[in-house]
């Protein structure tokens, strides 16, 4: 009998660590067709989404029964979701103004089911990861993943600049086998979008997920793979998957990468400071203490220049491939207002998407209209602007899809209010001091993944106003790797 128990404990095991390596290496693809077609059409059909639900159902149950505990790092994140249940139940008592014939019903069915992937996948990830061996099996997984993403990706971009986006019909059908939406459509023509609904995704992929990872492991020097001639695979992935990004000519996700290196250059500034410090401490000694202070002065002015002229010889070299950035450069003068400054920008079509859920929160500040819901309020909140926008337009007269707000922060404060917002915002926050906690740990591999987290954390601080999917995985599965790591090391501290 006892052999008969260990058998099956050990084969729940393995079979948990298999769907795990799944859901990981199926991370490159976020529209599968058949999937999305099984799904009702939705845009949103990452296959991860699959192994998800078998270890939600076949492994978590288990799990729990055992005895296992819920990190304490993931309590607001559970008030995050009680708080948005109890928005979206109180929603059914609103006045809400009808549209095209959606119904409540439909409409918070479909948003908390993607409430309810996102949710699963965390626990999933925050619960499985109980040991050393199992951060390293899913760092390699990443890095396989990356490789996929990566080279499609450079295939992709060796297409653009030598053919002009004339994609060979080969490439055409594996896209079509594996995206929802194919290579002939006019957005690849000039981006890269990886395996991806459209270029944007691939950023904020490889923004919360890859390259904070890649980035940090460079930074420490750790590796899941070997070491050749002292450089590691996730070297070499960094410095490529930088190339991807600025090729996927997303602009928020420009800005969440380069937010991400901006937090990473401030810390090494810290320690060369305190290393100079260390260094010339005899020159200093014999200096008065404001004359000492002087003398660093110099050095800061100096890399603040360096970074400077960096980033705008960055956004100058963008506004090359990207005609959007070089509509801003071009403007002689600065806008009177936002909506004229956006639709100059080319991207007055978000404003309109947020202006339209900040109203929402505005009429509806604590507990917003429930999940979903926000849509319902489109017509009757619709910025001036956007009768002018062929995009909202075409929206609002033949699309008969209910809107959305394009934009995560705006939407939790739409649809779950103050209530719902603050937790969410509490949950980062503990999360980012749990990167900082493990970032002072001993083990090299949990100091990697404090690195790793904070970088997830300060790129979906970007991210988080292009993306507004519960659904896609990427957000989860990051701050998933840091929940169970800040667990794991409090544990070993006790």
């Amino acid at each position: 009998m006892r052999n008969t128990r260990l058998s099956l404990r050990s084969g729940l095991t393995w079979g948990a660590k298999l769907a795990i390596g799944g859901a990981l290496l199926l991370l490159p693809f976020t529209s599968l067709p058949l999937l999305s077609r099984i799904m009702g059409g939705t845009q949103v059909a990452p296959p991860t989404i699959l192994f998800i639900f078998i270890l939600t159902v076949g492994w978590l149950p288990v799990y729990l029964l055992r005895g296992g505990r819920l990190p304490a790092e993931m309590t607001p994140f559970l008030g995050f979701v009680v708080a948005a249940l109890i928005a979206s139940a109180a929603g059914f008592f609103l006045m809400l103004p009808p549209y095209k014939g959606d119904t409540v019903l439909d409409a918070e069915r479909d948003a908390l089911v993607t409430l309810g992937i996102g949710a699963a996948t965390y626990l999933v990830i925050s619960l499985w990861h109980r040991e050393p061996s199992h951060f390293r099996w899913t760092l390699q997984l990443i890095d396989i993943s990356g490789v996929i993403i990566l080279a499609w990706s450079l295939v992709q971009l060796g297409v653009i600049l030598l053919r002009g986006g004339q994609y060979p019909t080969q490439m055409v059908r594996i896209q079509a086998y594996l995206s929802a939406r194919t290579l002939l459509d006019v957005g690849f023509r000039t981006r890269v979008g990886g395996f991806t609904f459209e270029p944007s995704w691939l950023a904020h992929q490889l923004n919360v997920v890859f390259l904070p990872y890649w980035l940090a492991a460079t930074l420490t020097g750790y590796t899941a793979m070997k070491k050749f001639l002292r450089l590691s695979l996730e070297n070499v992935l960094l410095v490529i998957g930088a190339i991807i990004m600025f090729f996927s000519l997303s602009r928020i996700g420009l800005a969440a990468f380069l937010l991400t290196l901006t937090f990473a250059f401030y810390r090494l500034n810290l320690y060369g400071v305190r290393w100079l410090q260390g260094r010339f401490q005899k020159q200093l000694a014999g200096l008065r203490w404001h004359l000492a202070q002087w003398v660093q002065v110099p050095l800061v002015l100096a890399l603040f220049a360096v970074y400077l002229v960096a980033i705008v010889a960055f956004i100058f070299l963008l506004g090359r491939f990207d005609h959007r950035i070089a509509s801003l450069l071009s403007l002689q003068r600065l806008p009177d207002n936002l909506e004229s400054f956006a639709v100059q920008g080319d991207f007055a079509e978000r404003v309109v998407y947020w202006s339209n859920g900040w109203s929402v929160f505005t009429h509806y500040p604590f507990l917003g209209v429930g999940l979903g819901n926000s849509g319902f309020f489109f017509l009757q909140y619709l910025n001036g602007v956007g009768y002018h926008l062929n995009e909202i337009m075409t929206l609002v007269n033949q699309s008969a899809v209910l809107p959305n707000i394009k934009s995560f922060w705006v939407r939790l404060l739409a649809e779950t209010g103050l209530v719902g917002f603050s937790l969410f915002v509490a949950w980062q926050y503990i999360l980012w001091q749990a990167g900082a906690f493990l970032r002072t740990n001993r083990s090299l591999l949990l100091r990697t993944l404090g690195w790793m987290g904070a970088f997830a954390v300060i790129a979906f601080l970007a991210e988080g106003f292009s993306i507004d999917s519960f659904a896609l995985p990427y957000l989860w599965v990051a701050m998933g790797i840091l929940t169970a790591a800040s667990s794991m090391a409090r544990r070993e501290s006790t």
